[in-house]
């Protein structure tokens, strides 16, 4: 249809290609290319750091092109991430599930679950880092309607080890990442070709300030050998801005979708704009720097000129992009521009950082807290839409969250909703084009809540929005030493704004409300499965009584690729009643002390009267025993004998990725996605032999008690394999599905 259209123009006299563009809005919908998608994630980007959406006091950071795009689009004011913080929000948003069901929760995923710090109540349960890579992600479904997809910036979807999966294994056609110690990666060099080949060759404007030796030296100059060379404006060179618009110029002719992260304004709090720094200082009454260390004027409200500077560098850079399709023409659309037919969305990944021990960030004020605990100011975020059929200067107060962006584009790219896609985020396209004020999920009902997982030590809690309530129940540790739930009114019956600052805690004002949603939200954690924090053996609160009940270890012992734990029973010792052993294939000598930052894979084990058996599997180097006991204690065991050392440096990681999960755990998950591949290939007529076989003989593995790790780890391979073979490979070069299990531990 669209090559047909296309031809109507061809040939055609002035007058008539000025009616035929004329009556363009009364085209059929089946004759309408289909919308481009530019999604922007600002990278810690607060509620309140856009001029245009400042609600407490003058505001302070200049964005001009932020409140552009306000004007000309809609704003939600109620707009939420999925995560206070980075990691588990941009997975949720790729994936369009919770954190519960992607089972990424945090940061630093795949690490030993214990208390780094003794003041700790409780220790939070071990979870993934990054999405396996079977999981689909948004650019793997737009395939389906024929869309090509970039991804320029902050990835923080893949695991430790260099990042796998990258974006190009989870269908972007295009991929360049840049993270904290991580990797420069693009794959495609004809898309950016600069004109000064030194400013592409090392990792953007972020990575070099990471970690700067002075604040104040390194600024960027005119000098053309300067690879970060100030234009015009004086505004220093980003490559990934230049990446983002490349990719645009490049496939403009096509549907494309584009998810542009830019690393501001994360820490660290610097900036190469001297010109940008100094005019905030002025607008602070802030001194401009001497020295490169903390600033802490002692002045409440945004204060920080750095990250002022920051504010405004990533609001030039997300103007380039406006400017780059309001000026181009759209070759699918003669007679119109871009931005006529792309939906270009800005938001950020969660709250602002309002603040740390070293010196002031940014101020999330009338919101309480910010990043890394579960308050408004830590979850609501700035979220603009500018489009097709988007109100402009509008705005709307209904609660979403970025989970809602997976079927949203979906419903953009004319696909209809996949149940196999299990998706916990609704289409929101109706509120986006002012259709509907209610956010409608799959079952045709009106969503009522949405939820929040963040069990860590920074605000151990989950958390709840229904309606204009907001429950918090603060399982460890919580925000300020509270513990408990704590319900708040966040909008008045009248539709108002309510208690955005949650000072007033009505929990026990309102017991029936309080009670009805801690009933909910316990009820969906437990659909969901997911492990809630553990006590912590080490705590000063715990009783006599319970520190002489804790099972102690008298002995680790090893035998061929056999590993045991015996523990001493009897009398008042409570009982282990799980069980994991978690190994790491991490090259580096292990640390008894501090930890590493290496990821840990769960391995089954057995628990037997006195001890506790596992089986080592292949290519792990050191590996630990986490025991649970009655009391909810969890005990890690001493580390177990190396049973391999590899130099650091010799073995890519996707060469020690390999073999891992060779157990139960991996071969359940397999099991899983290989019957959804089994259903969808039978609906679609295809052969199934191969899959079958492959699924009988997993499930006779799964059944038999005893096993060895040479069976095991055939009938893993086996079942991969046929996986991949019904399914199509996505990548060759790496086997399939190297963190597979998402259960919880225990």
């Amino acid at each position: 249809m669209k090559r047909k259209r296309n031809l109507l123009y061809i040939g055609l006299p002035l007058a008539a290609v000025g009616m035929a563009l004329a009556e363009k809005p009364n085209l059929k919908e089946s004759e309408r290319p289909k919308a481009n998608i530019v999604h922007i994630m600002v990278d810690d980007l607060g509620w309140q750091d856009i001029a245009s959406h400042k609600i407490d006091g003058q505001p302070i950071y200049e964005t001009p092109h932020l409140d552009r795009l306000t004007k000309n689009g809609r704003r939600f004011t109620a707009a939420y991430a999925p995560s206070p913080v980075c990691a588990p929000s941009r997975v949720s948003f790729l994936r369009g599930q919770y954190p519960v069901h992607t089972g990424v929760y945090s940061v630093t995923g795949g690490q030993l679950p214990r208390a780094h710090r003794k003041e700790v109540r409780m220790i939070p349960p071990y979870y993934f880092y990054g999405l396996p890579v079977e999981e689909p992600m948004i650019p793997e479904v737009l395939k389906r309607a024929g869309y090509v997809s970039g991804h320029v910036g902050k990835w923080h979807a893949g695991g430790k080890y260099r990042g796998y999966p990258f974006p190009v294994n989870q269908g972007f056609d295009f991929g360049f990442i840049e993270e904290k110690g991580g990797p420069l990666f693009y794959n495609d060099p004809e898309l950016w070709k600069p004109q000064n080949a030194h400013k592409n060759s090392f990792n953007g404007s972020w990575q070099p300030i990471h970690r700067p030796k002075d604040r104040l030296s390194d600024f960027a100059t005119h000098n053309p050998k300067d690879r970060f060379q100030l234009d015009q404006d004086d505004r220093p060179y980003d490559h990934p801005t230049e990446l983002a618009i490349g990719f645009i110029r490049k496939n403009k002719g096509k549907a494309f979708f584009l998810n542009f992260c830019p690393l501001y304004v994360h820490g660290p709090f610097a900036t190469r704009d001297r010109k940008r720094l100094k005019l905030y200082c002025k607008k602070m009454g802030i001194p401009f720097p001497t020295h490169p260390g903390s600033l802490n004027s002692g002045k409440k409200g945004h204060t920080n000129p750095y990250y002022a500077s920051m504010v405004d560098s990533v609001d030039w850079s997300i103007g380039k992009v406006i400017d780059y399709l309001e000026k181009t023409d759209d070759p699918r659309n003669p007679g119109s521009k871009l931005i006529d037919n792309t939906y270009l969305i800005v938001d950020s990944d969660n709250g602002g950082y309002s603040g740390s021990h070293h010196e002031p960030i940014t101020d999330n004020s009338p919101l309480l807290g910010g990043k890394m605990n579960n308050y408004e100011g830590g979850l609501r975020i700035p979220f603009i839409v500018r489009g097709p059929e988007v109100e402009a200067n509008s705005r709307c107060a209904t609660p979403i969250n970025l989970i809602d962006l997976f079927p949203t584009f979906m419903e953009i790219a004319g696909l209809k909703h996949d149940p196999a896609l299990e998706l916990d985020g609704c289409n929101i396209l109706p509120l986006i084009q002012g259709k509907s004020s209610r956010v409608i999920n799959h079952a045709g009902r009106e969503r009522e809540s949405i939820f929040w997982f963040y069990p860590m030590e920074s605000h151990m809690a989950v958390t709840m929005r229904k309606g204009d309530w907001k429950l918090i129940n603060n399982l460890g540790v919580g925000f300020g030493g509270k513990l408990g739930p704590e319900l708040f009114r966040i909008r008045n019956n009248d539709g108002s704004t309510g208690d955005l600052s949650e000072n007033k805690n009505l929990a026990d004002e309102f017991p029936q409300i309080r009670d009805q949603m801690l009933a909910e939200l316990n009820q969906f954690l437990k659909t969901s499965g997911v492990s809630l924090p553990y006590r912590n053996p080490g705590h000063p609160s715990i009783s006599e009584r319970e520190k002489a009940a804790l099972p102690t270890v008298v002995e680790l012992g090893s035998k061929e690729d056999q590993v045991w734990v015996k523990l001493e029973t009897g009398g008042n010792k409570a009982k282990i009643i799980a069980a994991k052993l978690l190994y790491t294939m991490n090259p580096k000598p292990f640390d008894t002390t501090g930890g590493q930052r290496e990821e840990w894979f769960p391995a089954p084990a057995e628990i037997k009267k006195d001890r506790v058996e596992a089986w080592m599997p292949p290519g792990a180097t050191h590996a630990v025993f986490c025991l649970r006991d009655s009391q909810n204690f969890i005990l890690l065991s001493e580390p177990l004998p190396t049973f391999q050392e590899v130099p650091f440096g010799s073995v890519q990681s996707s060469e020690l990725l390999q073999h891992g999960y060779a157990y139960k755990p991996g071969l359940h998950a397999l099991m899983k996605m290989a019957t959804k591949a089994l259903v969808s290939a039978k609906r679609k007529g295809e052969r199934i032999g191969v899959l079958t076989t492959a699924i009988n003989s997993a499930r006779r593995q799964l059944e038999h008690e005893a096993f060895s790790t040479k069976n095991m780890c055939d009938t893993i391979r086996s079942l991969r394999n046929a996986i991949r073979h019904q399914k199509g490979a996505r990548d060759s070069s790496h086997p399939l599905i190297n963190r597979f299990p998402t259960e919880p531990l225990f």
